[in-house]
């Protein structure tokens, strides 16, 4: 996973005091931020913020700033769901991935998890949706 670095987070601040809510285009922010780099870092910074979802594409020139949260989320998406799968198989709970369409599906088929499945209910906006599996009846 790639993280965001100081110079991204710089302009980021930069680029939303400056524009707010408002619909920019490229030029206007890599005339605001040749002030602090080369043109081509800014845009450079601009394509990565785009990527990491920190600013959203109305169009090929044409930016709004995203929501930082959200960004957060995006970016560490894929971390979470890796790290909830690793814990519960390092206590030793019998677990396996499956895929759901564009999400994750997190199957627990041990019946003493049951109080992990209570608790992770916040996990269904990060795309992990954990499921106790169904044991077969012979």
């Amino acid at each position: 996973m790639v993280w965001i670095s100081k110079k991204e987070i710089a302009y980021y601040i930069i680029l939303r005091e400056e524009f707010r809510d408002r619909v920019f285009n490229l030029g206007e922010a890599i005339d605001l931020l040749q002030l602090f780099g080369s043109r081509n870092a800014a845009r450079k910074v601009i394509k990565n913020l785009v990527k990491k979802g920190f600013i959203k594409e109305i169009d090929s020139l044409n930016y709004k700033m995203g929501d930082l949260e959200g960004a957060f989320k995006k970016l560490l998406y894929e971390y979470i769901r890796q790290r909830f799968y690793r814990a519960l198989k390092s206590r030793g709970y019998g677990i396996t991935v499956d895929r759901e369409g564009n999400k994750r599906l997190i199957v627990v088929c041990e019946e003493d998890a049951e109080p992990w499945l209570q608790l992770l209910a916040s996990l269904k906006e990060f795309g992990i949706n954990v499921v106790k599996c169904k044991k077969e009846l012979h």
